[in-house]
């Protein structure tokens, strides 16, 4: 299976996402690929350090395999099978299309406010946000694979 978050810049959000993402999938023994990717990524651009910091402070290890940000393009429609945007502002972008969701839809969470700007504390309630949410995902995704 794989898996697509979507933000805006991907140096914030969907990150943290992927980073949580994938730890789930590694202590349950599943086979994810997960990435990030943004609407208007800055390419290349490293996740905010008080994002990388939220991560840590929650016990999150960095397992990101993406060296920077990354711009959404639609092909990526058909390389993931499920492509999870943190807003319906970022769904609206890519358009309607059965793969496409937001996290919200899986877990009730409401859009995911963007901490970019924001101190380490927003960061950090962020973070506490995408691993409630993220958990409740990664139940439902994986018991449908």
């Amino acid at each position: 299976m794989k898996v697509l978050f979507v933000c805006t810049g991907n140096i914030c959000r969907s990150p943290m996402a992927e980073v949580i993402f994938k730890n789930l999938s590694i202590k349950h023994g599943s086979k994810i690929t997960v990435h990030g990717a943004g609407t208007h990524a800055d390419v290349a651009s490293p996740m905010m350090e008080n994002a990388a910091n939220a991560l840590r402070h929650f016990g999150e290890k960095n397992t990101r395999q993406q060296k920077g940000a990354k711009q959404f393009v639609f092909k990526m429609l058909r390389e993931y099978d499920w492509i999870i945007c943190m807003t319906r502002e970022h769904k609206r972008f890519i358009g309607e299309h059965p793969n496409v969701k937001t996290l919200d839809e899986f877990s009730g969470c409401g859009d995911v406010f963007d901490p970019w700007g924001y101190s380490l504390e927003t960061y950090a309630e962020v973070c506490k946000q995408l691993q409630v949410a993220l958990g409740a995902l990664y139940h439902t995704i994986v018991g449908r694979s």
